[in-house]
């Protein structure tokens, strides 16, 4: 049944979601790779657990706002491109 409904979805938006996901995903990972690492450890020991998760989730509201506004610059940048 997917395959159906992928039928009327042209190619280049296929490739533009997957894109798109993957950088998110990528932002993301970074974004936790330093939450978990060194930074982590150093500010995790001196806070709350509350505090660690208003931490994490300020910095993946922040990494989300740049992944966007990255992509909003590539769109200017290169008005042609369909995969953005």
């Amino acid at each position: 049944m997917l395959n159906w409904i992928l039928k009327f979805i042209p190619a280049e938006y296929k490739w533009s979601v997957a894109i798109k996901k993957a950088s998110y995903t990528v932002g993301k990972l970074a974004a936790a790779g330093l939450m978990m690492g060194v930074a982590g450890r150093n500010v995790g020991s001196k806070l709350s657990p509350e505090q660690i998760q208003q931490v994490q989730g300020t910095v993946g509201a922040i990494t989300a706002a740049g992944l966007e506004g990255l992509h909003d610059w590539l769109k200017l940048k290169y008005p042609n491109a369909t995969w953005l």
